[in-house]
């Protein structure tokens, strides 16, 4: 019920960005028969930093329920991930809760939360699918394409297009960030740049 709740909760603030693609995303989250529980059998240990980024002064109220919910999530560690640079393995982990073999299964889109670390660089990197960034907690820097890094505030919609290469950096602060994917949702699109 707590997992149902979150997506509502995440559905109301895409909406409440104003862009259209998080309107649509927002649309198809409501639609889902959200009701499956996690699955715990499946689960890892959840992340060290999630309780700080749960508990942080800016954590928004769309992360509520994950308070609830987040230590029976089958969290996935970035350890060996995509071939990532040394540097950021084992500092981001991340759940995959709606997608064709996810918890809410659905071919329609791609969802789920993404915790990266704090003092954390997520090097450039691009996929087919057109993304949706919702930070839950922190504040970290992201950057389109080449162009300077700019800070983003919990709360704040980053939107990526089709194969645009973007980066993270996080701070003092772990980032705490619901995601969406639309398009091609294959993983096998995603490479550094």
């Amino acid at each position: 019920m707590e997992l149902k709740r979150f997506l509502g909760d995440m559905a109301v603030a895409f909406e409440a960005t104003g862009n259209p693609v998080a309107i649509n995303v927002a649309a198809m989250i409501q639609r889902l028969d959200s009701g499956a529980e996690v699955n715990s059998a499946q689960q890892v240990t959840t992340p060290s930093s999630m309780k700080q980024a749960l508990s942080a002064a800016d954590c928004h109220p769309a992360a509520d329920q994950l308070k609830f919910i987040a230590d029976s999530f089958p969290w996935i560690s970035a350890k060996g991930f995509r071939k990532a640079p040394e540097t950021f393995m084992g500092n981001y982990n991340f759940v995959l809760i709606v997608g064709p073999n996810d918890i809410v299964i659905n071919k329609e889109f791609r969802c789920g939360i993404f915790l990266q670390d704090a003092n954390t660089f997520y090097p450039s990197h691009m996929h087919e699918a057109e993304e949706l960034y919702f930070p839950l907690s922190g504040t970290a820097l992201w950057q389109k394409n080449t162009g300077e890094f700019e800070p983003i505030n919990s709360g704040q919609l980053i939107h990526h297009l089709p194969n645009q290469p973007h980066a993270t950096w996080t701070r003092d602060a772990p980032m705490l960030a619901f995601w969406a994917w639309v398009g091609n949702l294959s993983a096998d699109t995603y490479t550094y740049v």
